[in-house]
């Protein structure tokens, strides 16, 4: 049993531990507040263990993220929850946080079940014990000690039985709760991710311009650039729907390895992608821009048998900068305007939008 000190110190201790927590969520949430983050639970769960300070590496990112963009981008938030935390938050999706939350409810039950049968042995030791104690020196003495100590064999095995059951049941719950995470991974992924290509998908891209469009505490400027393949089409009727695939792919993996924090790929759909970048200057996103240019220009399809190249690959692009007050159709719009004029000049450039690039 515990002593009168052992229960106040745990008692104390989860008592500390419930007003620690409560002083992080009075913290994290007027901070999510204050710099426009979603009021989604990943950010609930970001902020809290931002503010918690147990994740040095996770502040030291989102401190980085908050002087660069004046807020965490919705795009760098899910990376860094998958970075620092989507192994520890099985909530999210409710289906798999419900079945997790069976699993873990069977699991009790067979403590429960393993810790009585432990006192019943405990019971069974301490009545052993007293007839020890009660028993005189008497020809008996030696039939009761082998009467007590077959009784203690038997319950021993028993308990042997249940410990080794309990043992191959929390086996099989690791097995399981290993597969809940993986099924989770796996949801997070789909949700966000392009299945083709693997860059963040359309949905991701809409989320990310909503919120960045209206943040007016950047201390960057926020840009849009729309990259489209230059005969795309081509591609497909010369070679097939599967070198349209591997074209698409090359692309994206491309610019996945290319960009970074400051600028985001995701595919806008079709042969289409789309970069938003926060730069200090027009003139560093089109530097930026124009290697990508450079990079793709490089890049071919090859026969998978021979190895040989069957065509050049290029692309064009159309970049915006986004002004006080443009909403995201309208940034949208704008950047699509100068990538039309890139097509129409030729392909295989870089069109930075302007007022007179407006079509009427």
């Amino acid at each position: 049993m515990f002593s009168d000190d052992s229960a106040w110190n745990m008692s104390n201790k989860l008592n500390n531990t419930m007003n620690h927590s409560a002083e992080c969520l009075r913290k994290a949430v007027p901070l999510m507040v204050k710099y426009n983050i979603a009021v989604t639970p990943p950010n609930y769960a970001l902020w809290y263990t931002f503010v918690s300070g147990k994740l040095p590496a996770l502040n030291e990112k989102l401190n980085a993220a908050l002087k660069a963009y004046g807020t965490c981008p919705p795009a760098l938030s899910r990376e860094l929850f998958e970075q620092f935390l989507s192994e520890k938050d099985l909530e999210l999706y409710d289906d798999i946080a419900n079945e997790l939350s069976s699993l873990i409810g069977n699991v009790n039950q067979d403590i429960h079940y393993t810790l009585e049968q432990t006192m019943g042995f405990s019971e069974v030791l301490t009545s052993c014990n007293s007839s020890l104690d009660e028993a005189k020196e008497s020809e008996t003495l030696t039939d009761l000690v082998l009467e007590m100590v077959n009784k203690l064999s038997n319950e021993a095995k028993a308990m042997q039985h249940t410990t080794s059951l309990f043992q191959t049941k929390l086996a099989l719950a690791h097995t399981e709760i290993s597969r809940l995470r993986a099924e989770l991974k796996q949801t997070k992924q789909d949700a966000t991710h392009d299945a083709l290509t693997g860059l963040l998908n359309r949905g991701s891209f809409d989320d990310d311009i909503t919120q960045l469009c209206s943040n007016t505490k950047s201390n960057s400027s926020l840009f849009l650039t729309f990259v489209d393949i230059d005969n795309f089409k081509q591609f497909n009727d010369d070679f097939g729907h599967q070198k349209g695939d591997q074209v698409l792919k090359i692309v994206a993996k491309m610019l996945h390895n290319k960009c970074d924090q400051l600028n985001i790929a995701y595919r806008f759909g079709g042969e289409e992608f789309c970069i938003i970048s926060q730069n200090s200057s027009q003139q560093i996103c089109f530097d930026f821009v124009e290697s990508l240019r450079v990079a793709i220009e490089r890049l071919s399809v090859k026969d998978s048998k021979t190895g040989a190249n069957l065509r050049k690959i290029s692309a064009s692009f159309g970049i915006a900068r986004h002004q006080q007050h443009d909403s995201p159709a309208e940034l949208i719009e704008k950047a699509d305007q100068a990538l039309y004029l890139a097509k129409q000049s030729g392909r295989n450039r870089v069109e930075i939008f302007c007022a007179e690039h407006e079509k009427h």
